[in-house]
């Protein structure tokens, strides 16, 4: 009922006027995805803050096109390489605007480049490395958020190719996993704060197939209509969930 309720509100423009001037943060904005997400908050009149994994005339374009309709628009191309610099960008981009509403992180999941005798550790840690920026950040932009009494939401995507081995598939599950109870103690540490913090996932191609009733993100423009609802007012009861996607079908 929930999926269907977003769906059909949709990211058309004028569709959350509260959000207009908001602060929003998007991280891991690409060619291949993020900019639908990008872009339906740019529609809603907020000030954005992005981080670009690279700079090409194609990300430079979609920010010409990002900054006819965003009220503000800042961007960044720092390598987030190892911790530190996580955190160093996560404190820069929260007082870019003095502060932050909403933060997008978007990480791909990467095909592991694992040996052929890797154990369940192995795979945990690569989870944990693919995971590690989009916690570090949440963390950062979750504090800055109680410092200056935002109330704000945090919403962390998973993207991924459909998967084409035992591998890609038990790194799915693990990052499944890993991020709904990642998602579930960052929603509780926060609470008391009114920062609510949510994720999507890609679920298995069975679980689609299985997806009688449409519950399951199909494409990047649902998820942006689903962001768009958890940071609106409409959102505020929601948070330590994790959303079904339809992994590659997220992306742009």
């Amino acid at each position: 009922m929930l999926m269907s309720s977003v769906l059909e509100d949709g990211a058309s423009v004028g569709r959350y006027p509260e959000l207009a001037g908001k602060r929003i943060l998007v991280t891991g904005l690409s060619h291949a995805h993020g900019i639908d997400v990008a872009r339906a908050f740019a529609d809603q009149g907020c000030r954005l803050v992005l981080h670009m994994t690279e700079e090409t005339e194609t990300s430079n374009a979609v920010l010409e096109v990002l900054s006819q309709s965003a009220s503000e628009l800042r961007h960044y191309c720092d390598p987030l390489g190892n911790m530190d610099a996580a955190v160093r960008f996560a404190q820069v981009a929260a007082q870019a605007f003095g502060g932050l509403e909403a933060v997008i992180n978007i990480v791909d999941l990467a095909a592991p480049t694992l040996p052929a005798d890797a154990d369940v550790a192995d795979f945990e840690d690569a989870v944990a490395d693919h995971l590690q920026n989009a916690c570090l950040i949440t963390r950062v932009a979750a504090n800055r958020m109680r410092l200056t009494w935002a109330e704000g939401l945090i919403l962390n995507i998973v993207t991924c190719r459909p998967p084409r081995s035992e591998a890609d598939a038990m790194m799915i599950a693990m990052t499944r996993s890993m991020l709904a109870t990642m998602t579930r103690l960052e929603a509780q540490r926060w609470a008391d704060q009114a920062i609510r913090v949510n994720a999507v996932a890609p679920c298995s191609p069975l679980d689609i197939a299985m997806d009688a009733h449409g519950t399951c993100l199909a494409s990047e423009p649902d998820v942006a209509a689903l962001a768009l609802y958890l940071a609106s007012r409409r959102g505020r009861e929601l948070s330590g969930l994790v959303f079904d996607a339809a992994g590659a079908s997220i992306c742009a």
